[in-house]
């Protein structure tokens, strides 16, 4: 039961990842001008939701890998 549940938590982590880092990267477009400049596409990074999303991730790796742990082993260290 703690194997799924640890499962369950990596995967709802995961999710939660990627939308933090999607929610973290923001483009801006600068269209282009006749007889001027090309199109430009400016990309900003938000240092903060970055980090929460590799929090995120660094927690439901280690979900994963004791989910493994407790499936190659077979029982719960508990009993």
């Amino acid at each position: 039961m703690r194997r799924l549940g640890e499962g369950l938590g990596a995967v709802v982590l995961l999710v939660l990842a990627v939308v933090c880092w999607n929610t973290g990267v923001s483009d801006t477009v600068f269209a282009a001008k006749p007889d001027g400049p090309p199109e430009f596409v400016s990309t900003k990074y938000s240092g903060s939701w970055i980090a929460v999303a590799t929090a995120l991730l660094l927690v439901a790796s280690l979900l994963t890998v004791d989910a493994v742990r407790l499936t190659v082993l077979g029982r719960s260290p508990t009993g």
